[in-house]
This record gives C-alpha cells, sequence and structure tokens, in this order.
C-alpha cells in the first residue's frame, strides 16, 4: 500500500471516535470492525483505489461493443457506435469513480439523508421536503412520460449503465462513504437525474432574502430606500453593451414592467435559510466566462475561457468525459448523475455558463381561512392541497410531517402566518434535452435552437466556434410577473400578482459577433436600465466586470496565454474605488498615517505575498460596520459598497455616518479616519516591525471540503492553503477562509482542429479518497496551471502513461 494510502487508512480507523464526539449521524449498520478487516475492510477499498476487475465486460442492455480507455488522468474517453450505447458506458464508468456523488446529492435534494445517517439530518431532510423538490422532480417525471421526451431516454440510457455497475458490487467493494457510514447504495431511480439538476438549480436561484428587503421597506422611506438599494448597480459594465440592444420598445409596458418598491405588503412568516451543506444562491455566486473573436485573437480563431464560480468540494462537483459516437463528439465536464456532457467542446464550438443572478423566486403571504388549509384569493377561498409525508429514520421510528401547497406553490407555516413560494424549480424543465442537444450542435445556429429548451437555472451562455462566431445570451426562464415584482415579500391575496409568462426567447438578452470583437459575463446585470423587463432588484456591484472589460479593450489581439492569466488575475476594483477616498484624510496618529501611506501606495493586487490585502480588507470591512451600524441594517441586508462611496462622495453629512454607539455626530471624514485608526490599532504594530504576519497568504486561505462537509471527514478534507484575490477578483476569494471559487477553468482555441483545449478543477477524477487520483489536480489548481486536454478520434489514440485500463463493454458474453 503507498504511504498515503497507509496514512489514510489509519485516519479512518479513528473515524469511530469522531463519529461519537461529533455526533456524525451513522445507521445502525455501522460496525468498526468490519472495516478494520484485514481482508475486506478499508485495507481492501485502500488496495483497490486505482484498480479496475475487468477488461471486458458484459453489459447485455448493449447493442454494439463499446471502447473505454481511460488516459493519464483517468478520464474516460468512450467510443460506440450510437449514442444509446454511448450513455449506458457513461452511466456504468461515472458510477465506478463517482459512485457516492450519485447518490448523495439526489439523497440531500429529495430528503431523504435520515434514513441512511440518522436523526441529525432530519432538520435537512424537511428544510429540502418543504421547499417541494420532491414534490416538484415528481411532477416533472411524469410530464417527461405523457411527453414522450427524450429526457426520459437519455436518463434511461444512463441508469441502465449505472445501475449495471451497482448491481455488481459486493458490500465490501461499496466506496469509502457507505462502508464508513453503515448504508448500501441504491439503485438509481429516473426522479434522482431530475433532482440532480433541481438541486444545480436550488444552488443558483433559491434565496430566502425577501423577507430582509419587505423589513427594509417598512423600516425607511420610500427615498431613502430606493436610494440604498436600488434596482440597478452602479459600478459594472453589462453584458450587451449600449451599442448592442437589441430589444424592442413594445415589450416596455406597464404590465410587464413594475416598480421595485410596495409597501401594501401583508404580515408574512419565516423564510427558511438554507441548509448549511448547501447554501441556495448567494450574491455574485457563478462565474466568469469571455471570448475574443477572430480579429481580436493572436491566433486568427476565437478564443473561449470560462470559470464556474461554485462551492468546491471533494469529489469534485465536475467529473470529465469524452463520448464519441458517429454523430456526437463531445468533451467536456458533467455533474455525476446527470446523462449528459454539461460544458463541453465539440470540434466545431464549445460553451461555457456565468449564472445570470436573476430573480426567479418569489414569496407570497397568505391570507388564510379559519380552517387554516384555505387561504383568500380575491377574496374567495380556495383549498390548499394537503400531503401526509413521511420521513424515515435510521435506527427510530418514522417522523410524520404535514405538507401545503397553493396555487403558488408550497406553503410555509409559522404561527398563524403563511408564506408560499413560487420557484422555477417547481416548473417543467426541458434543461437536459437543451443541454443534449448543444452537445450534438455542428455550428452556432443548431447551438441556438439548443438553447430554445433551456428553462432553468437560467445561465449566461457564452459560445465560440471554429466558423468564426461568437455569441452570448441570458437563457432561460425569467417570469413576467403579473403585478407586483419580486422585491420582498408579495401580496398572495390577489391573483394578478401571479406570474403570467416568461420574457420571450428573442427579447432576452444577447449578442452575436460584436463589433468590439468580444464578449464576457461576470454575473453583473446581463442589461442596463433600458431593459423592459424585470431582471431583479438591488444588483450589486459587479467589480469583475469592471476588470475583465479593461483588460479585453486594453489589447487589440489576445492570446490563449492572455486569456489563463486573466482566470489569476486578482487585482482588486474595489480598492481602486475607495482607496483615492483616503488622500484627504489627516490629523492621523502616526500608526494610521502609515497605514494610509501604505494603501495609498498599494498597486491593488491580491497575491499570498503582500501585506496591503489584510490592511485593506481590515479598512473596507470597518467601514462598512461602522456607517451601517443601524440594527435595521445589522438585521437584515446591508447596502452594497457603492452605495457607500456614493455618501462618502456625494453626501459627507448623511445621517448614515453617525455611529449608534457614540455620542458625537459623526460625518463622512470623521468615519474615514476612525477607520484607519481601528486599522492601526490592529495592524499598526507589526506594520512597523515589517509586516511579515500580514501577508496576505496567512489570513486569506482555501480550503477543500468533502462533499458532504462533515468535520468528521476532516481526513478527506484538503487545504487550507494560502490563496490569492478577494471579493469580486477575477480569481475569487470572497472570505477570509475561502471555500468557494472556480471550479473549473477552461479555455480553448479554435486554431487547430480539434481545438485545443486546457482544462483543471481543484480535485481529481476519483472519489476514493485512497486514489491518487483523488485530489492529483489540486497543485496544478493552486498554481494556476493547466491541463491539456485530450481530443482523441480513436481509442488508440489516446494517451495514458502510467494509468492504463483499457474496458471493453459487450452486448452478451456468448
Amino acid at each position: 500500500m503507498t504511504g498515503k494510502a497507509g496514512r489514510l487508512l489509519r485516519s479512518a480507523s479513528g473515524l469511530t471516535v469522531l463519529f461519537i464526539l461529533l455526533k456524525l449521524p451513522v445507521s445502525g449498520g455501522f460496525v468498526v470492525g468490519d472495516l478494520l478487516d484485514p481482508v475486506n475492510g478499508l485495507y481492501r477499498t485502500a488496495l483497490r483505489a486505482d484498480r479496475f476487475d475487468f477488461e471486458e465486460l458484459s453489459i447485455p442492455a448493449l447493442s454494439d461493443v463499446v471502447q473505454v480507455v481511460r488516459d493519464s488522468r483517468g478520464v474516460p474517453h468512450i467510443f460506440a457506435e450510437n449514442d444509446r450505447d454511448a450513455l449506458i458506458a457513461f452511466g456504468y464508468v461515472v458510477a465506478q469513480d463517482r459512485l457516492f456523488q450519485m447518490d448523495f446529492i439526489p439523497r440531500s435534494a429529495s430528503g431523504r439523508l435520515s434514513e441512511v445517517l440518522g436523526s441529525g439530518a432530519l432538520s435537512t431532510d424537511r428544510f429540502f421536503r418543504r421547499i417541494g423538490f420532491t414534490w416538484a422532480a415528481k411532477k416533472n417525471i411524469e410530464w417527461l412520460k405523457s411527453t414522450g421526451s427524450i429526457q426520459m431516454d437519455l436518463i434511461d440510457w444512463y441508469q441502465t449503465g449505472a445501475n449495471a455497475y451497482i448491481s455488481s458490487l459486493r458490500p465490501e467493494d461499496d466506496p469509502f462513504e457507505f462502508r464508513v457510514s453503515g448504508y448500501r447504495p441504491s439503485l438509481l431511480e429516473p426522479v434522482d437525474a431530475i433532482l440532480v439538476l433541481q438541486y444545480m438549480t436550488y444552488d443558483l436561484t433559491y434565496r430566502g432574502d425577501d423577507a430582509h428587503y419587505s423589513a427594509l421597506m417598512e423600516g425607511l422611506d420610500e427615498e431613502e430606500y430606493n436610494r440604498l438599494f436600488p434596482q440597478f448597480s452602479r459600478y459594472f459594465v453589462p453584458i450587451i453593451p449600449p451599442e448592442e440592444e437589441h430589444w424592442t420598445s413594445t415589450a416596455n409596458d406597464d404590465s410587464l414592467l413594475r416598480s421595485q418598491r410596495v409597501v401594501d405588503r401583508l404580515s408574512f412568516g419565516f423564510i427558511p435559510e438554507p441548509e448549511t451543506f448547501a447554501e441556495g444562491y448567494r450574491t455574485g455566486k457563478g462565474s466568469n466566462n469571455w471570448a475574443v473573436g477572430a480579429g481580436r485573437s493572436a491566433t486568427g480563431y476565437p478564443i473561449l475561457a470560462g470559470d464556474m464560480h461554485l462551492s468546491l468540494s471533494l469529489p469534485a462537483i465536475w467529473y470529465e468525459a469524452h463520448l464519441v459516437t458517429p454523430t456526437m463528439n463531445v468533451y467536456g465536464v458533467t455533474i455525476p448523475g446527470t446523462p449528459a456532457i454539461v460544458e463541453g467542446i465539440t470540434p466545431t464550438t464549445a460553451w461555457v455558463y456565468t449564472n445570470t443572478g436573476s430573480d426567479q423566486i418569489d414569496y407570497y403571504a397568505l391570507r388564510l381561512g379559519d380552517d387554516r388549509k384555505s387561504y383568500f384569493i380575491d377574496d374567495r377561498l380556495e383549498a390548499m392541497d394537503v400531503l401526509i409525508d413521511t420521513i424515515r429514520i435510521a435506527g427510530m421510528d418514522d417522523v410524520i410531517d404535514t405538507l401545503y401547497y397553493s396555487r403558488f406553490g408550497p406553503v410555509l407555516f409559522d404561527g398563524d402566518n403563511a408564506t408560499a413560494i413560487r420557484w422555477v424549480a417547481h416548473d417543467t424543465s426541458r434543461t437536459l434535452e437543451s443541454i443534449w442537444k448543444m452537445g450534438h450542435a455542428s455550428n452556432y445556429d443548431e447551438f441556438e435552437d439548443a438553447l430554445r429548451y433551456w428553462d432553468s437555472p437560467m445561465q449566461n451562455i457564452l459560445f465560440a466556434g471554429r466558423s468564426g462566431t461568437i455569441a452570448i445570451r441570458s437563457t432561460g426562464y425569467m417570469p413576467v410577473r403579473g403585478g407586483e415584482s419580486g422585491a420582498g415579500v408579495l401580496d398572495g391575496s390577489r391573483s394578478a400578482n401571479e406570474w403570467i409568462a416568461r420574457v420571450p426567447f428573442e427579447e432576452l438578452p444577447h449578442s452575436i459577433l460584436p463589433e468590439r470583437g468580444y464578449l464576457t459575463s461576470t454575473n453583473q446585470q446581463p442589461a442596463a436600465e433600458g431593459y423592459p423587463y424585470y431582471l431583479g432588484h438591488d444588483w450589486r456591484d459587479a467589480y469583475r466586470s469592471i476588470r475583465i472589460d479593461e483588460l479585453l479593450s486594453g489589447k487589440s489581439r489576445h492570446s490563449v496565454a492572455d486569456l489563463k492569466s486573466y482566470q489569476a488575475d486578482v487585482h482588486a476594483v474595489q480598492a481602486d474605488l475607495f482607496v483615492p477616498v483616503l488622500q484627504g484624510i489627516d490629523e492621523l496618529s502616526e500608526r494610521a498615517g502609515r497605514v494610509r501611506r501604505v494603501l495609498i501606495s498599494w498597486d491593488r493586487e491580491t497575491h499570498v505575498d503582500q501585506k496591503e490585502p489584510i490592511l485593506f480588507h481590515e479598512f473596507l470591512s470597518t467601514l462598512k460596520r461602522f456607517v451601517w451600524d443601524e440594527t435595521i441594517f445589522t438585521e437584515h441586508v446591508i447596502p452594497a459598497d457603492s452605495r457607500t462611496l456614493t455618501l462618502i462622495l456625494d453626501k459627507p453629512e448623511s445621517r448614515w455616518f453617525d455611529r449608534v454607539s457614540t455620542p458625537e455626530t459623526e460625518t463622512a471624514e470623521d468615519i474615514l479616519r476612525m477607520t484607519l485608526e481601528h486599522v492601526a490599532e490592529k495592524y499598526g504594530d507589526e506594520l512597523e516591525r515589517g509586516g511579515d504576519s500580514l501577508r496576505w497568504g496567512e489570513h486569506h486561505q482555501l480550503v477543500i471540503r468533502h462533499l458532504t462537509r462533515s468535520t468528521a471527514l476532516r481526513a478527506l478534507w484538503r487545504g487550507p492553503y494560502p490563496f490569492p484575490g478577494y471579493r469580486q477578483t477575477l480569481s475569487p476569494g470572497d472570505n477570509m477562509m475561502t471555500t468557494s471559487s472556480a471550479s473549473w477553468r477552461v479555455v480553448v482555441d479554435f486554431s487547430t482542429n480539434p481545438p485545443t483545449a486546457f482544462g483543471v478543477y481543484p480535485g481529481g477524477q476519483s472519489g476514493n479518497p485512497f486514489s491518487r487520483r483523488y485530489d492529483d489536480q489540486v497543485t496544478t489548481y493552486l498554481n494556476f496551471d493547466y491541463n491539456a486536454l485530450q481530443f482523441p478520434a480513436v481509442p488508440e489514440e489516446v494517451e495514458t502513461g502510467d494509468f492504463s485500463h483499457h474496458l471493453t463493454l459487450i452486448p452478451d458474453k456468448g
């Protein structure tokens, strides 16, 4: 056994104590002795980490022979005679590498963790059940069956392969997490594939802050609210620049566009916060992408780059694969459990995503009837649908819950108040069909036709092709509200407030072959203030959009190396905006004056060996804490950075600069002075000594947690590592202990055939923690290096290096 495997085995032996001390819920089947068995225990799991039992395997469902060759990094290249057989093989090999992930995500999303992990998971299960995950997924499956959608075929083919692998497993060969948790993997069901896609919709669209905005509306006068929480951002470059605007004036109708402030609200109950291991949407979540056209490319062909910003985990969220059939040749990444390459590259096309961040969820305050099972709509009572729900718990009696549904969606009760959820994740979805068609498109026209099927989560999808086309479209189900906008909790007693339509495909923000020669998106609002449909409210400052536009517009041509360097860029644009206001601040102590001088002379980069970033971080955090110290902000939402800066520049005598905790009346200058003195008090002595302990990498670090986020499985985490970047730098590092960042970096150059591509994610192909391919890409990722992505046309072209596994799948051994 390798030294690494031995270390992990010793760590695993200690998990028993951790399970007890940390009360990690495990089922009654967890037996330590079984794991320490010298033949069939974890030693066996470690020994088999990089071994595969079969060189030839029969899967009767296949119609022809399939060749699977894993390359030097363990990426499977699947060569089949038809798409059906390719997906069967795809499901099989993903299950080989990531079975626990394929089980855990849909199990979590459907609220079924308790049945295998015990009562400690009950609150998580209740959360996902009450917000309507399983209810919606089952509706979606029934709809797909009734329509004869190809999505059902894709799911069936993929799960046939995955279930063939699951059925072949003996208990001693189950993946590590199943063994330490004491339960066995179940066969996949069609609803599981839908739950995986719904989980991503949750991660990128679910937000529960409407109640906070309602409280702000009630606590501030209208003018103040609109000044501090305006609908549109101030500091950003829109995805679609003004010269590329295409929307028609006919869309600008009062029935489609509403003011964001509505003060006539009913009382409302709680809105559940996302669970800790699945945080849902938060501002700024969701990626970078950019592309340069042939005229702005050093290679003479389009170059495309993307990096999706998501929570980092081991096993990684993404899994690389390559599918080749007579009708399909696509390389890219998938989410285990999804029967398609989600973000991909073909010989002639490639595409990358960012999250739009648009408002795709509303909450409605209901006026209940006396029986609390009905509610008023337009002064008429309407009955709720009531479902008795059973939550199974390992080692305990079942828990019975009651779920309620209104015309809007699931209903959440809090005392005498009831709040209903209307959310795109509850609607039927054709997104899987869209992804499948994208992988088969050979040009932009075919690709755009595929985008018409995309529903949720809404994404900015950037395309580049060998023909020279670059294009972007904010794609998906953007609801049109019939009455009030989506800001705050809405009045659920009026049918006029329901969603009445979706923004037409042609009216979604998009650009094709822009005159400026490049396209980019970084989660900023997709269009400027004149866009005729409501996309969201309180759009935050998009510093990344400013930085990448500066880089792309600053050179006439860009190379592959340039686009890679932009993904590693850690220039803090907010420092460009805030540091200049310190120029005129005087009457400082000697230490505070030194802090000011250091910040003013700073190059605004945030590398791990610099001391200025920690000073700026403390300055900006303290400034916002001093300015927005009123309860209405600290308990709800703090205004965006730009609101603070605007007040400093335009209204330095604003009442918001007056600190609650002091008897004096402070101005902007006073607050800036106090903030610098605070930074000096905290870091001044060390700065005077040279500042070695102030190095950014000592304070700002990256950690990659296990998928479960359980501290009992801390041996399976990686990090913390010193990590560059800051909030809203192109290479993002939003928190001092960063757990979300670029989850897959990719760069594609169309000057060769097939395209030359580079990619990396912070993890490895294997989900087995004993495998060297569990985390073999982490160092490459931390160094901002890349792997060359292989695009072989036939099995013999796959470069296997020292990791050689060639699997032949046949329909029948006879």
